[in-house]
């Protein structure tokens, strides 16, 4: 009976009407057998054509009553469509950056050189990168005539992972397993602790921020660009004009930095071969120049060593929290060379702070008491005072305790720092060659400027005499000089 109201039809109601079923089984209609006999649906008991619709065969989806169609016939049953499964996707929460790289036959030998493609993209530890939606399995549809039809379920899919990346036990998501660079190779996600770019940070780069282990620049950064490093970074051919370098781990530049505009921030050891006219160098651990420093402005957390090749150090000022080291410092033009060492950068932030308050509140304070003493002695000749004196009185009386309050704590706060800076006075400068006149050497609250040439000595706080001294290296000293 089915394949007959697919194929050709039924007959139905005397033969007046013919039942057909539409080829996918979703829909049965009724058309007039013959157009001419003037018959129509309403000459007709709904109840009883329904009726012999389902005696038919149409089972499903019968309607309350034929629904006329845009061709002459009649809906008389629906069914109801299968919604085949969709396929499993990926829902990326982090848009990597995309490289091509070959492929690696060993991954735990074959290194591959990634070289960046496009922008760094940087994602913290435990990002939430991807994550798999499920395929579906899909819903059964039914014909008119009660035949279940099966959907298709949708195709699985597996996310991929490469290095620094991990997935969830149940295999639904990925996150990054440590800080870095986020990108797709060979179609799997991987965040990188290491980036390499393999030219110069410029126009066609833009600024560099990298959170990795290691940022390395196989090239220089030319003028007016940033780099920033959370950890190390290594720059290949040196750093001009204008740039500004921020390293949260070491920092490595070989070739030169020069421009007064360049800023250098590090908070680990520092590493340069030259320096020249640089405005602002700070950094939190060592600092070692291979070969020569001029006129610079250096704040160093430890050690400075200017100890290879040339090792000279000519003008600017260093302020340096352990010793200095160099092979010659200044220049036969006497040029001013500021060195202060045992002067933690940190410890002269606050004794500069200190200082610009101790040029206010004093001063505050004699005001207060020279204002207050006179406009009590005038209301004491006068017997009163003006309104407008008067407030001012009032207002200074109230003011003065305070003042005074300030004025003792900073007296307090700048002997205590006084005694830290004393207690730095172990710290010096050494020198394994010539020290020229003009240099000036600070160690604690003593400062020497030198006025005569010294040669493989040491300039260092004498504890007996409570001066600073320049006195000649022990042979021990000469043999050892650090780099």
């Amino acid at each position: 009976m089915s394949s007959d109201l697919v194929k050709h039809g039924v007959d139905i109601c005397d033969d007046k009407f013919v039942l057909r079923v539409s080829k996918d089984k979703l829909q049965a209609s009724i058309v007039v057998k013959d157009p001419q006999s003037g018959v129509t649906v309403g000459d007709y008991d709904v109840n009883e054509l329904m009726a012999e619709v389902r005696k038919s065969g149409v089972s499903f989806g019968v309607l309350g009553s034929p629904q006329p169609k845009d061709d002459g016939s009649y809906c008389v049953a629906k069914g109801v469509n299968v919604v085949h499964g969709e396929n499993a996707k990926v829902r990326a929460y982090v848009k990597p950056c995309v490289v091509r790289a070959p492929k690696m036959k060993d991954p735990a030998r074959d290194k591959v050189d990634f070289r960046e493609l496009g922008m760094i993209v940087n994602v913290p530890k435990d990002k939430l990168l991807l994550e798999k939606v499920s395929l579906t399995t899909g819903i059964p549809g039914k014909t008119v005539t009660s035949e279940v039809i099966n959907p298709k379920p949708g195709k699985d899919i597996v996310i991929k992972v490469g290095p620094g990346v991990r997935l969830s036990e149940d295999g639904m998501k990925a996150f990054s397993d440590v800080e870095g660079k986020y990108m797709l190779v060979d179609g799997k996600a991987a965040v990188m602790t290491e980036h390499l770019m393999s030219g110069d940070v410029d126009m066609s780069t833009g600024n560099i921020v990298f959170v990795g282990e290691r940022l390395s620049i196989n090239g220089s950064v030319e003028p007016g660009f940033k780099v920033k490093g959370k950890k190390d970074v290594y720059i290949a051919r040196g750093v001009q004009n204008s740039a500004e370098i921020i390293a949260g781990g070491d920092l490595e530049i070989k070739g030169g930095v020069i421009g007064e505009d360049i800023v250098i921030q590090c908070w680990g050891n520092v590493k340069i071969d030259f320096i020249e006219n640089v405005r602002r160098i700070e950094v939190r651990g060592n600092f070692s120049v291979s070969d020569t420093i001029i006129q610079a402005n250096v704040r160093v957390g430890k050690n400075v060593m200017v100890t290879s090749g040339k090792g000279v150090l000519i003008g600017g000022k260093y302020v340096v929290g352990g010793s200095l080291h160099a092979k010659e410092i200044g220049s036969e033009a006497e040029v001013v060379t500021e060195i202060e060492v045992g002067i933690n950068p940190d410890l002269e932030d606050r004794k500069q702070k200190l200082e610009k308050e101790k040029e206010i509140w004093p001063a505050k304070m004699n005001e207060i008491i020279k204002t207050t003493t006179a406009l009590k002695k005038q209301q004491k000749e006068e017997g009163s005072l003006a309104p407008a004196k008067s407030e001012l009185l009032k207002k200074y009386n109230e003011m003065l305790p305070e003042v005074m309050e300030k004025v003792n704590a900073l007296t307090e706060r700048s002997d205590a720092l006084e005694l830290e800076i004393e207690q730095t006075i172990n710290e010096c400068v050494y020198v394994y060659g010539k020290v020229f006149p003009g240099t000036r050497v600070t160690i604690g609250s003593l400062s020497r400027t030198l006025t005569s040439l010294e040669e493989w000595t040491v300039i260092h706080f004498d504890k007996e005499t409570r001066q600073i001294h320049c006195r000649a290296m022990t042979p021990e000293e000469r043999q050892v000089i650090p780099t």
